[in-house]
């Protein structure tokens, strides 16, 4: 897990439901997700491609040594990779 924080429109429940259809084009249009809060827990709104993204990258994460090989990549300077592909 990360400690990274990330700024998320957060939307009261009542509001929600007095303007449910433009939180939610809202949502779609940005791709952003919003926070819905409620005295009994909160919820997060995403757009079904995010959410798609979101499960798509945990498969990847589950398949052994994907994980790694990303982070050795992401570790790995720009200089030290190469310009085009052998395929």
């Amino acid at each position: 897990m990360t400690d990274v924080k990330h700024h998320i429109k957060q939307v009261q429940f009542k509001d929600v439901q007095e303007n449910f259809e433009q939180i939610f084009e809202d949502v779609l249009v940005s791709s952003e997700p919003v926070e819905i809060l409620k005295v009994t827990g909160n919820a997060i709104l995403v757009s079904e491609e995010i959410y798609r993204g979101m499960i798509e990258t945990l498969n990847l994460a589950l398949i052994p040594g994907v994980r790694e090989t990303v982070r050795s990549g992401v570790r790995e300077p720009i200089a030290n990779t190469k310009r085009g592909l052998d395929w």
